[in-house]
């Protein structure tokens, strides 16, 4: 059957094109029929600008060409044998490609109803998740970005009641500081972007600063009395922003490290270090792929219950996604959404793709 994808062919090109792929499911997939994509302004734009280097490297997960996107939701249209716990019609969260249709393979049943592996194996098949009904697809597809973002809750050994602040207020960084409002935390956001901070204010983030990094440093301490924060979040990946994190890091605080540095930066290490010396500071990361994709003994957290835990938090209304969608575009506006992610940060921060 004939598809309609998104392709990144090279440094600053993409394009819409059609594609072929079997016209029904083998053994253990299933046809997804895509309602809604969105667009990761981190990697998908690290890829499509060449900042990730990986993308000349033959065989690499991003190398040109490279069929962008990784957050889909769409209904299941057709089912192979062997697959349990589906049927045609059920709305679903994959991380599919941006496409109008896609398979996905479910070889390992146990995978969709996320059962815990004795073996302390975890599963190799795609990852399918039914969207709660009070969800809707394009809140399921931005949210994402909030899978993201709860690495740094789940890193992290904030409490209620302590202080936290978080730099850099995109989708990431927005649905971080909602993580930790709900955990009951003081928040603190970040943002030299005047909109970004009024949009943070409007979902209910009490505390917002702007201005420079000395000005920021100063808003801080007031906010805390002097003391520094319990946590400070990178949700920037900018190297500059995790030495002023650290900066800011309270005795025996913590920097959370949420963002994916990729620019060189060349700077003076004391600086960073510092802080770990003298005051006791850590630095930790918190990239979501170093959680085992489903649960398995031992750990307490997968990337399967993450997302079970924000479509919950979303229906349930605690989770606020439909205010950091931007702009709704079709695929045929890929090459505008691209840039404009890219180049109108101030306006453009959360594009969805309607392919119905």
């Amino acid at each position: 059957m004939e598809i309609r994808r998104i392709l990144v062919r090279g440094k600053l090109d993409v394009i819409l094109e059609t594609s072929e792929i079997p016209d029904r499911p083998q053994t253990g997939e299933i046809l997804i029929e895509t309602e809604k994509t969105f667009i990761s302004a981190g990697t998908e734009l690290a890829n499509y600008t060449a900042l990730d280097p990986t993308v000349s490297t033959a065989g690499a997960w991003n190398s040109y060409p490279w069929p962008s996107g990784y957050a889909n939701v769409g209904r299941v249209v057709a089912i192979g044998e062997k697959i349990e716990g589906l049927a045609t019609g059920d709305r679903v969260f994959t991380f599919g490609k941006h496409a109008s249709h896609h398979y996905a393979d479910l070889l390992d049943p146990s995978a969709i109803a996320a059962q815990v592996q004795e073996s302390g194996r975890g599963a190799t098949s795609d990852m399918v998740v039914k969207i709660p009904d009070g969800v809707s697809s394009e809140d399921a597809a931005a949210a994402r970005m909030a899978g993201v973002a709860i690495t740094a809750l789940r890193v992290s050994t904030a409490q209620a009641g302590d202080w936290v602040v978080v730099f850099g207020l995109g989708m990431v960084g927005n649905l971080a500081a909602q993580y930790f409002s709900i955990q009951g935390c003081n928040v603190i956001g970040v943002d030299p972007m005047p909109a970004r901070r009024d949009l943070a204010q409007k979902i209910g983030i009490e505390h917002v600063v702007g201005g420079s990094p000395e000005e920021a440093r100063a808003a801080i301490m007031e906010l805390t009395a002097g003391r520094g924060v319990d946590v400070a979040i990178d949700a920037a990946g900018d190297s500059l922003v995790v030495e002023q994190a650290g900066q800011v890091a309270a005795h025996a605080g913590e920097v959370i490290i949420l963002g994916s540095p990729r620019e060189r930066h060349d700077g003076n290490m004391t600086s960073l270090i510092r802080p770990v010396h003298w005051d006791f500071v850590k630095f930790k990361g918190a990239l979501e792929w170093q959680f085992p994709r489903y649960p398995i003994r031992g750990q307490r957290h997968s990337t399967y219950s993450n997302i079970r835990t924000y479509l919950e938090l979303m229906a349930r209304g605690k989770l606020k996604l439909g205010e950091l969608i931007s702009h709704r575009m079709r695929p045929e506006e890929i090459e505008s959404a691209y840039e404009n992610l890219l180049n109108d940060k101030e306006h453009y921060w959360g594009v969805i793709l309607d392919w119905t």
